[in-house]
């Protein structure tokens, strides 16, 4: 990023990330002062969809920068299969990357759990007495338990001679896939469609033609399932705006045939950097970033879900598009925006019930702007009181109000109006559940030929945000790992207690010649400070953990975990402990303790409070580690 600065780029591509965090990120950080100094920039908002809310990426946190969602192409160019006289798209995981060529007698299995409903693959049991040997398997594309590999590694290790898994809930997914074994990503509608065709006659077999052709795309037009949703810790309004990132015909290694269909964020990145790039040629300018990105999100695309029955024809939330697909033209051709370009309603105890809104008519002609609200849908990620956010958000009717002064404003040619909304939290919603609800203001000329509107999206959350779960105790985290430094391996010793004080605490023994204690943290949402604190026997702190990787203490913003890691497992933190402490968050010589037996314990500061110990805190007793 200072490299493009230094070598006089105006702007940057940051097509990675590095997952869930604060704003006070490096990168994030380092972006908002570039674009202070000029520059725009754009970040991939993240491929983490099928992990639920917060889970926005890094890079593009910044006040200033733009952070990217995806929607799907509505076309796309694919190898497919014939099965049953009906011919289906399908994409080669990455690990095949090449067209799936079976002998002609290869039938189809699917992998159905005990109700008849089709299995995830994920447990090697669910095989249990089928006969996979030399076909196909289809398993669900449900990625709430384990990824494409493990899926594919079940189906290899079974016999199967190829795997198709059935996107969920609809579209076609890059999916990873399993080394040595063929496995393709199909539609969601093609799935259904080879299920009742088997059921008709089991003997069906595939035809797998070569060559690749135009299909049109289950779901294109839409935000794509990968895409990351929002919001960050603080509330804030993220992603921030959308582009064409699913199934983009993009260059590849010539050794693996030049072209390839891709998807994910980094795709939709470019798409919005060449966006900057059209947009300050057809200005003749190089307005700031932050500039541009407010013209891109005042004259989007607000995507409606028409194509999802269950949604009855709402707006997608913001929180998934951000403020909806980027409209190069339409933000060329505008003669007015808005500002501010997004705005953050906080949650029931902060809430911003009262906003002004600023229209500016830089036509050449008075303009009178009617003044509408789009309610969009609102996704409650914690239904059952579960410590860890849903997978996929569940879809409710939960709309604000907004009360306008005026169903319409004038204002003249390179004037502005100053307009004040009043917000009403969603009467529908239980508090307890922490709905996020979102929608758009939306101004519509109503005089000139011009009748590009222009429109804002805000955000908010029914609930106290303070009492949103951080740790997924529901899984028994945080808890203590014993690892034996000669062989690697890790062996689980217990979980934590709500015992406060010193007493019937259990004590875990260590040598640190041989063993040291892991302490393993699973987030479900961020947090402002992760903390290891370390006490004495009589219950002194006497500092924070030492971290030996990065010399630091283990105290400050952290974001949320996965669901799954990338090899299909649980996705959790792992805490080595040297048997040093940091006496404050700042310092930077770690003191070693002597030997001893000391207090262990995990806290995680809620969102929104001022952080003091231990009222603002989750906090979790470990026990005493002993050396």
């Amino acid at each position: 990023m200072e490299l493009a600065f230094n070598d006089g780029m105006d702007i940057i591509n940051m097509s990675l990330g590095g997952g869930s965090a604060y704003k006070v990120n490096p990168q994030a950080v380092l972006g908002d002062k570039l674009v202070a100094m000029g520059m725009a920039l754009a970040a991939a908002a993240g491929n983490d969809g099928s992990d639920g809310v917060w889970m926005v990426s890094d890079t593009g946190l910044g006040d200033l920068s733009a952070s990217v969602a995806s929607f799907d192409n509505l076309y796309g160019s694919y190898y497919s299969f014939t099965y049953n006289n009906q011919t289906h798209p399908y994409t080669p995981s990455s690990a095949w990357n090449r067209p799936i060529n079976l002998p002609a007698d290869a039938t189809l299995v699917p992998i159905l759990e005990m109700n008849g409903t089709l299995s995830d693959g994920c447990d090697p049991a669910v095989y249990s007495g089928l006969n996979v040997t030399g076909k196909v398997a289809l398993a669900s594309g449900d990625v709430t338990r384990c990824l494409s590999s493990t899926k594919g590694r079940n189906g290899k290790n079974a016999g199967a001679a190829a795997m198709l898994i059935q996107t969920t809930p609809i579209g076609i997914e890059n999916i990873g896939g399993t080394p040595n074994f063929p496995m393709g990503s199909i539609e969601n509608g093609a799935g259904n469609d080879l299920l009742a065709a088997y059921n008709m006659n089991p003997n069906n077999t595939f035809t797998w033609n070569q060559n690749q052709t135009i299909f049109v795309v289950e779901g294109g037009g839409a935000p794509s399932g990968f895409s990351s949703y929002g919001v960050d810790g603080d509330l804030r309004s993220k992603p921030d705006i959308a582009a064409p990132g699913g199934n983009i015909l993009s260059t590849y290694p010539l050794k693996q045939g030049g072209y390839a269909l891709l998807s994910g964020t980094s795709m939709a990145t470019p798409y919005i950097v060449g966006s900057y790039a059209l947009y300050m040629q057809g200005k003749n300018a190089k307005p700031r970033g932050d500039l541009v990105r407010m013209m891109f999100k005042n004259t989007v695309t607000i995507y409606q879900n028409s194509t999802t029955p269950s949604s009855n024809g709402t707006y997608a939330s913001a929180v998934k598009q951000g403020a909806g697909l980027i409209n190069v033209l339409r933000s060329l051709t505008t003669t007015a925006y808005i500002t501010p370009d997004h705005i953050n309603l906080l949650d029931s105890t902060n809430f911003v019930s009262s906003t002004t809104i600023t229209i500016r008519n830089f036509g050449n002609d008075t303009e009178v702007y009617s003044l509408t609200h789009i309610p969009a849908d609102a996704l409650n990620s914690y239904p059952s009181g579960n410590s860890f956010p849903l997978p996929t958000p569940l879809v409710e009717a939960d709309h604000a109000t907004v009360n306008f002064p005026a169903d319409s404003v004038n204002v003249t040619s390179g004037g502005s109006v100053n307009i004040t909304l009043t917000f009403t939290e969603p009467s529908s919603g239980d508090a307890s559940t922490y709905p996020l609800y979102s929608g758009y203001i939306i101004a519509t000329p109503t005089l000139s030929n011009n009748s590009i509107p222009v429109q804002v999206p805000y955000i908010g959350m029914k609930g106290n945000i303070s009492q949103v779960p951080i740790m997924d105790t529901d899984s028994n985290f945080p808890r203590i790992v014993s690892l034996n430094i000669i062989s690697g391996n890790l062996t689980s010793l217990g979980n934590w207690t709500s015992t406060s004080g010193t007493q019937n605490l259990p004590t875990y023994s260590f040598n640190f010649r041989n063993s040291r204690p892991v302490f393993q943290t699973r987030l479900g949402s961020h947090t402002p400070s992760l903390e290891i604190r370390i006490f004495d026997g009589q219950d002194n702190f006497l500092g924070y953990m030492n971290n030996p990787t990065t010399e630091a203490a283990v105290a400050g913003p952290t974001g949320r975990n996965r669901n799954v890691d990338d090899s299909g497992y649980m996705d959790f933190t792992n805490w080595l402990w040297d048997g040093k402490v940091m006496e404050t968050v700042n310092s930077t010589n770690p003191s070693p303790l002597h030997a001893g037996a000391y207090k262990v314990v995990i806290a995680t500061q809620r969102k929104f409070t001022t952080g003091i110990y231990p009222q603002d805190y989750e906090v979790y007793t470990i026990g005493y580690v002993k050396f």
